[in-house]
Order: structure tokens, then sequence, then C-alpha cells
């Protein structure tokens, strides 16, 4: 499961399009730590170019220890710039810039320039991992404003404060400078300085590469729900509100309510941590998967072959995408009237809590191919085929024999089809089993072999989160409430008040009279 407790720094050095032309100027070979205060006379032409990552992958440890090596006068590796008019971009050591300007402006993802720049929406994993560094900074050596008040008040501070605070003006952030390059080799240097230590993923290359495309426009909307850097902000300002409307709202749909683990509720959101490194390359797949855009998902090593995807010149493609994406997912767990409303812990989790994010793409894809009909078939069997799912472990076993690439996808939507049908043809769950098992092609994800189960009843003196978050989901499960007319289980984000005697039939809205639904079982299929 990929981390959670990183520092969100990306608000700190704003971003910018590289394509002004390079210039020629006077080089400094260091930058001092009193030029990036909020009024410094470097921190404002700082800039980051537009297609660089998040600075988003540092641990707390990591920012901490950044600090500490800065303040000891350790060596730290140089920045590397390139000047662009008024503009300097920071083409290498974003990350290292940045934990430095967090420092001295006390903002690691939570303070006045972070909450500026994400309309004061910070996720509570971002807060708690903004505060952990705070911490952590604060007890090894102390805040910045604490060593400039150790100059003036020596009599009040910490003695190994008082002790750096004399030199720290003096301290020296060495710089390094691109010349004699215009835009485009500055983008090459970029990306040839980014192979070597924390490489770019193929996804989140595929992604700064195809920046202005409109897959990467809408996953950039969704990530941040339609806050921070405004990727798309050469396009109309209707469209651009619009796209940001509509990113804020898939990213509800997606994330909310907030995951806290081990897990102890079933209200729990449809796709795990909205926070994190894996979320970016989770929801440029889903974005493709929904809009048939012919890329590889993440689980791919390379990226030849492929699509390319051309930029979006206005708009309209990014808000068609986004549109279809806040549509399936309005599908699959919403109020809106054509939600399912698939429980998130029976579908797209694993049984010791942790989200799948193939078994959400594999729903997408499945249910963006069906109609009004093929809903109804489901729903018509939908009692039998959670019961089925639930008793073989779902996508989780077959992500242990799969994976969880692009591969996976295409034999689980068969064998999901292959059960709805049997089921709907009069089968019992124990027959469809049975002949599932004789099959070849699904008989290895219908019966596990003992070593293949999860590893969560090993002895131990402490329970793991793993097993804390099963023994919930296994329990509660049972108890959860289900919808009565299709017999599904029912989440707080799926469900509504419907009549048990119809409105048509003369029913009235009173107490006696109501009962919880899908919200399809409601409408669609109750008509």
């Amino acid at each position: 499961m990929a981390a959670t407790n990183l520092v969100n720094l990306d608000a700190l050095i704003q971003r910018a399009d590289l394509a002004a032309p390079g210039e020629m100027g006077e080089d400094i070979s260091a930058m001092s730590i009193m030029g990036l205060e909020p009024r410094g006379l470097l921190y404002p032409a700082l800039r980051k170019p537009d297609f660089q990552r998040e600075t988003s992958n540092w641990s707390p440890e990591q920012v901490a220890d950044l600090i500490a090596t800065f303040v000891h006068r350790d060596l730290i590796p140089a920045v590397i710039l390139w000047r662009a008019g008024t503009n300097v971009f920071v083409i290498d050591g974003a990350h290292r810039l940045s934990a430095l300007i967090a420092w001295v402006h006390n903002d690691y993802g939570d303070g006045d320039v972070s909450r500026r720049f994400f309309h004061n929406f910070i996720p509570d994993d971002q807060l708690r991992a903004a505060q952990r560094t705070r911490d952590l900074v604060k007890v090894a050596i102390g805040s910045y404003e604490d060593h400039k008040i150790a100059i003036e008040f020596p009599q009040n501070s910490r003695a190994d404060v008082v002790q750096r605070a004399a030199r720290i003006g003096w301290h020296d952030i060495p710089a390094q400078w691109i010349r004699n390059a215009d835009h485009d080799k500055a983008e090459k240097a970029f990306f040839r300085i980014n192979q070597g230590g924390m490489k770019i993923d193929v996804t989140e290359r595929r992604i700064l590469s195809a920046r202005k495309s409109a897959t990467a426009l809408a996953a950039r909307a969704i990530l941040r729900g339609g806050t921070g850097h405004n990727y798309w902000h050469h396009f109309e300002g209707e469209a651009r509100a619009k796209i940001e409307a509509l990113g804020a709202e898939v990213r509800k749909l997606l994330f909310e309510p907030s995951l806290t683990l081990p897990i102890k509720t079933l209200d729990i959101p449809v796709a795990g941590h909205g926070y994190g490194s894996r979320v970016l390359p989770f929801v440029f797949d889903l974005v493709t998967v929904v809009n048939h855009v012919g890329v590889k998902d993440s689980s791919h090593k390379r990226s030849g072959g492929e699509v390319e995807l051309p930029p979006d010149p206005d708009g309209e493609e990014t808000l068609r995408y986004l549109t279809a994406v806040r549509d399936l997912l309005r599908r699959i767990c919403s109020v809106h009237p054509s939600s399912l409303g698939l429980h998130p812990a029976l579908y797209f989790y694993g049984k010791s809590g942790v989200f799948q994010p193939l078994a959400l793409l594999t729903y997408a894809a499945l249910l963006n191919s069906w109609t009004t009909k093929d809903f109804v078939k489901f729903t018509r069997n939908r009692a039998a085929f959670e019961e089925f799912i639930s008793s073989t472990g779902g996508v989780t076993e077959a992500v242990r024999r799969l994976g969880s690439g692009i591969r996976s996808r295409p034999r689980l939507i068969s064998l999901y089809l292959k059960v709805v049908e049997a089921l709907d043809q009069g089968s019992s769950i124990e027959t469809v089993t049975i002949e599932l098992a004789k099959d070849p092609t699904y008989a290895f994800l219908i019966t596990p072999t003992p070593d293949e189960l999860l590893p969560l009843d090993e002895p131990n003196d402490v329970f793991s989160r793993e097993l804390k978050g099963a023994t919930f989901i296994r329990d509660a499960l049972g108890t959860a409430p289900k919808c009565p007319t299709c017999g599904g289980l029912m989440h707080r984000n799926g469900m509504q008040v419907g009549h048990r005697i119809a409105k048509r039939d003369g029913g009235v809205a009173t107490l006696e009279n109501a009962h919880m639904q899908h919200p399809f079982c409601n409408s669609t299929y109750a008509n």
C-alpha cells in the first residue's frame, strides 16, 4: 500500500509555463536562507515548470532531515536553475528547496500559502503529515522563527538555537545554472536529471509528457478537487470553472468520507485514501478506462505502442472526460437515481480492508459497457452475486494470481458476466461455483490453495492493522443494512428513502410506508 504520510509542499514554489525564452543574466552561485522569506529578494522570482511532478513525495522525516542537514552546515546537493525573463525555474532540487522554504514560512502543507493554493481544502492526511513534520523540526533544531527570536532575545531561547542563530544568515544553498538553452532543452534536462534519484514512474512520466491532454488535465482536476495549480488556465473562464467544479465533485464521489485505518466503520470511501503517491496514477487509469483512451495503465513498465495523447485546445474534451467519470461514479455509489449503491467494503476492498484499485477499475469497465437491461438483470440477481463474491474472495484472490495490471481486468469481467448470466438462468450459487471450478479458465480464481491465502492468521503477540481491519469487515458486513428490493448491501453514500407502496399505487409519505433502498432500485428497477 502506498504511503499516505507524505508532506505536500507543492504550494510553496509557484508553477509557470516554461515557454518563455531563456535569458542571460548574472547568475548567483548560491542562495541565502533569508532570500526565501515571503518578502525576500529571491523567493518571489522562483518558479517550477508546469510539467514538474508534485512536490509531495517526501515523508516528515525526510523533510526534517533536509532542514537539519542545512542548519548543521552539512553538504546539500546544488539546486539546478534556469532563467526565463524575470522568472527563475527550479529544474532540479524542488523538494530540497521547498523543504527549506517550508521551514522559513512554517508551512508544511497547512500554512497560509498552502491554504490559499488549495482553496482551504487540506485533506486530513496532509494536515497530519504537516504537523508531524513541524513537531520533528521543533524538537530537533527549532523553527526558523525561533532562530530569528534568538538573535534579539538570546536569554529566552534554547542554547543550541542561540548558537546557530548567529550564523544562520551566512549559510548558503548551492546553485548551478543551465546556460545557453531554450525551453525545450530545459525540459529535456529535467526529464534526464529525474531518471536518477527518486525516479519518475512510467505513469507519472506519461502524465507529465501529455500534460495538456484531456486525460492528464482531467486526472489533475480530480486529484486535488479542482484546487492547486490550474493546469487548465489557458481555457476560457467558463470551461475553467466547470473543470474545477467537476473535479471537486468527482473527488468527493471517490474519496469521501475520509478513510482511517484500521477500519472501524463501514462508512468508507469508494477509492480508499485520497492522498498519497498512488492517487494520481490510479485516477489517470480511471479516466482512461471510463473514456476508452488507448493508454496502458500504471502497472505497465513500458510505454511503447500507445496512442499519443494530443493537447485539448479548448477544454471541451476535458469536460467530456470528467463528465463521463462523474456519471460512472454516480452509477457506482451515490444518491443519483442511476446509482446501484455498490458497497465499497465488499466490491472494492480486500479482506484486510485495503483498497484494491483493480477492483474499481474492473467494475468501472464492466458497468461502463452495460445497458439498462443489463443493470436490471444484475439487480435481479444481486443478492446471490454478492454472496458469491464474498465467498470466493473476489478481486483480492484474483490480484494474488494475476497481478494488479490491465491483463487481469478482461478475465475478471468475463468471470462476473458468466456468474450473473448463470444466476439469471436459475443456477444456484453452489452450482455456479462447482461449474467454474471445473473450468481451467476460472478454477484458480474460485478455489485458492492454502499457501495462497492472505497471511492474516500467522501467530503474533500484537494484532496487525490488516488483521484488525479484516476482523471488523468480517463481523460488520454481516450486519450491514440490505436493500429490501434487491437484497444487496447498502452504503451510506448510496441509499435513499423510498415508498413501500409506490406513489402511483396510492402510497403516502409516512414512516410506516418508508424504507431505505438503492436509488436504482427505487427508480428504474421499481418501474
